[in-house]
């Protein structure tokens, strides 16, 4: 399910090539059960028959019925319409390297707490293995309403973990695990605990079409953005999409139990991030820039100190429909990051420690959403580069468009997506190194939009095997 950027370390579905057919059909098969068993939920208000608020991205959303003229009906907030509320709990059977055989239970709630509210979550259970996480979007502060806040947390034990860290190895010595050029093999393996939290405060600036609403309203017509208040057409934060301040205070601890280490982090990360595309859910055109510092400190007992600054920028250009496709778009994504404090040091507890972040949360390539061919944090180092471009086909067919299950359900559809990527990391920000020897990888994906929340499985293929990634949401942006 939906996880953030600090996936667990070595954590992917890894598929080498002697065992690739074997290990595709049960990594598909927890999407096609989810979609098609028998859901346990609830919808608290009747489905109505108008149009009503209901995305999860951008939930004051009014969904436009088949068949009605594509401009709908605006709805704004207020307007007397009542809360809908919709509950849906789905059980599933899971197999993946971490996990291994096991069974899960996903969570989308909606209009809760708050009419624009919404929230996701999953309990999965393996062999000797589990997890739990949730995440919280578009809660409004309510005495001031520019402040949405955006919670995530997990916890959860796991074995027999590949983990890409350390100088010495067996087997490798002196070479540096995760760096660009270290081997496939130079990994630590190890039961591994892991718990972390993210408090998302995001402030929504003033300008652009965030002056008059902080949350866009949205028609859709099965899922796909039809008109309202977002951007894409023009660049101009003054004018179009919305900029975001963002501070978010996190804290994660993950401990490789077998080898007794630990490692901690607790700060703060800020960003300022202009969305402007037409949906943030599913873009179709427009365009997202984000900057963003992270800071810690070396206090609440985090293992070291640092600085890291990153960068990212997504573009979108639609290619319209076709004779068998809704939409068809092409979308591009450039993601960079740099570690400031990399090379500093300093004595702690009397042992030497350099200033730097843990392999999930600094330069990583690898796992759910960057180099998706590799194993989670397979390649980390002080600066990281990344380019990503995809081939969204959205299918005119939909065999579930018409399965309700009395409200709780809503499969809007189905797309399928060709994707490839470019990128490394290096011992220093240099963009004539970061450009020599980068790793690639190239896949398809398999998405679907189920209760207005996009769920993926994408299958790729690097230099050193195959891997299939499952996770809620597009690879890029991260919101």
């Amino acid at each position: 399910m939906i996880r953030s950027e600090n996936h667990l370390s070595g954590k992917t579905n890894a598929l080498r090539s002697g065992r690739l057919l074997r290990r595709i059909f049960p990594a598909i098969l927890p999407l096609l059960l989810l979609l098609a068993c028998p859901g346990i939920g609830r919808a608290e208000e009747p489905a109505p028959q108008k149009p009503h608020p209901a995305d999860m991205g951008e939930p004051m959303t009014v969904q436009a019925e088949s068949g009605q003229p594509a401009g709908g009906e605006s709805v704004p907030a207020g307007a007397g319409m009542k809360r809908h509320k919709r509950l849906l709990l789905i059980p599933y059977p899971l197999y993946n390297e971490t996990i291994g055989a096991g069974v899960g239970v996903g969570v989308i709630g909606q209009g809760y707490l708050q009419p624009k509210s919404a929230f996701v979550g999953t309990v999965l259970v393996g062999s000797g293995s589990y997890l739990v996480y949730f995440k919280g979007v578009n809660y409004q502060f309510p005495w001031i309403k520019r402040i949405i806040f955006e919670p995530d947390f997990e916890f959860g034990k796991y074995n027999d973990v590949d983990t890409f860290t350390g100088t010495d190895n067996p087997g490798y010595p002196g070479q540096r695990a995760g760096s660009n050029d270290s081997d496939e093999n130079n990994y630590i393996e190890s039961d591994v605990s892991d718990q972390w939290v993210n408090l998302l405060t995001k402030f929504v600036l003033p300008i652009g079409q965030g002056r008059g609403n902080v949350i866009p309203n949205v028609v859709l017509d099965r899922g796909l953005f039809v008109s309202g208040d977002t951007g894409g057409d023009i660049w101009n934060p003054l004018e179009s999409g919305r900029t975001y301040i963002e501070v978010m205070p996190f804290e994660r601890r993950q401990s490789l139990i077998d080898n007794n280490s630990h490692t901690k982090t607790a700060g703060v990360e800020i960003g300022l991030r202009y969305d402007n595309t037409d949906f943030r859910v599913n873009p179709s055109k427009g365009s997202m820039q984000r900057v963003w510092f992270t800071r810690d400190w070396g206090a609440l007992d985090s293992t070291a100190p640092y600085s890291v600054v990153g960068g990212e920028f997504s573009k979108y250009f639609s290619l319209g429909p076709s004779e068998h496709a809704r939409q068809r778009t092409i979308a591009f994504d450039l993601w960079t990051v740099d570690c400031l404090t990399w090379n500093d040091s300093s004595t702690i507890d009397g042992t030497l420690e350099f200033h730097r972040p843990p392999p999930y949360n600094g330069a990583s390539l690898g796992g759910l959403k960057r180099l998706r061919g590799y194993p989670a944090t397979r390649f980390n180092d002080k600066a990281g580069i990344l380019y990503t471009l995809e081939y969204r086909y959205l299918l005119n067919w939909n065999p579930l468009e018409n399965v309700h299950w009395g409200g709780k359900l809503d499969v809007s559809w189905f797309e399928i997506v060709g994707f490839g990527e470019l990128g490394r990391v290096a011992p220093s920000y240099n963009l004539s190194t970061l450009h020599e020897s980068m790793k690639y990888d190239g896949g398809v994906g398999i998405r679907a939009m189920v209760n207005n929340v996009v769920v993926r499985i994408d299958f790729a293929a690097g230099d050193e095997g195959f891997a299939t990634q499952m996770f809620v949401g597009h690879p890029f942006p991260f919101f």
